[in-house]
């Protein structure tokens, strides 16, 4: 039994890797490979010329550092945001219905699909002169990325126990002192779990940057990607270079802390305590 369930999940695996492994291939494939009926699965030869021509030629290096930066700010943001909301409502006496209240609202927001708001979002922005700017995507992507890290934020607290919080203010302590020699140690790995699931969300977001992006100066890179789809030709080999880019950056970081994202999704963002 034990056999024919490793055989099912070796099955599974072929099956879910091989599009990321015809992705790599096609990146790494000549030219000559492409004209050939059937497909080679293995290529010809390999070749690194669509990497140079699409990260150098075409300056995606510009879009991968824009990624970079929207990403990033949306995860110091989001998790600064965040904790000063789940904090208050798990460690300190807020009334039960005003704590239901607002978590429930801020996780309704997570439920509103984008494509009802990237209009009024789009005059926002424009309003404020945010247009084609990194700033703008690093406010979306925060605005999105809150109620995820609110809630992921929340769970971890509730399994810090409050004793330990106690005692370094029975000890005179202050709050603040508490918070950041206590608490956040015991906390590490939440948001580091936090920080990596809403890096890999915000990365593959797509509409908003569409929208409210209109020159390489401010597009992130999964833009870059799909530009590589023209009017006249789909530029095969550099959009599978470009594509296993984007990929190889959240599964990297997936990779790095796979043990407490892991955590964060079996407890962390749905176990409550009564």
């Amino acid at each position: 039994m034990r056999t024919v369930g490793v055989v099912v999940l070796a099955l599974l695996a072929v099956v879910y890797l091989f599009p990321f492994y015809w992705m790599v291939t096609t990146a790494v494939r000549p030219l000559a490979d492409f004209y050939q009926f059937p497909a080679p699965i293995f290529p010809s030869e390999v070749t690194l010329e669509p990497f140079s021509s699409v990260m150098i030629g075409r300056q995606f290096v510009t879009l991968l550092r824009n990624s970079l930066i929207a990403c990033l700010g949306a995860v110091v943001f989001g998790i600064a945001i965040g904790m000063l909301i789940a904090y208050p409502v798990t460690r300190l006496p807020v009334p039960p219905a005003f704590r239901r209240g607002l978590l429930n609202w801020i996780l309704s927001l997570r439920f509103l699909p984008p494509i009802v708001v990237v209009i009024p979002f789009f005059d926002i922005i424009r309003r404020l002169g945010l247009y084609d700017a990194l700033g703008s995507l690093v406010l979306l992507y925060t605005v999105f990325s809150l109620p995820f890290a609110t809630w992921m934020l929340r769970g971890f607290l509730l399994e810090v126990p409050l004793e330990i919080e106690e005692a370094a203010l029975i000890d005179g302590a202050s709050r603040l002192r508490a918070f950041f020699t206590v608490l956040l140690p015991q906390l590490a790995p939440a948001l580091l779990a936090t920080a990596v699931i809403t890096f890999a969300l915000a990365w593959s977001e797509f509409m908003f940057g569409f929208i409210l992006t209109a020159t390489q100066r401010s597009q992130t890179f999964p833009i870059g990607v799909a530009s590589l789809v023209t009017q006249f030709q789909i530029i095969w080999n550099e959009m599978a270079a470009a594509g296993t880019v984007a990929a190889i950056v959240p599964i990297l970081l997936l990779l790095f802390a796979r043990r407490y994202v892991v955590t964060a999704l079996t407890f962390g963002a749905v176990r409550e305590k009564a």
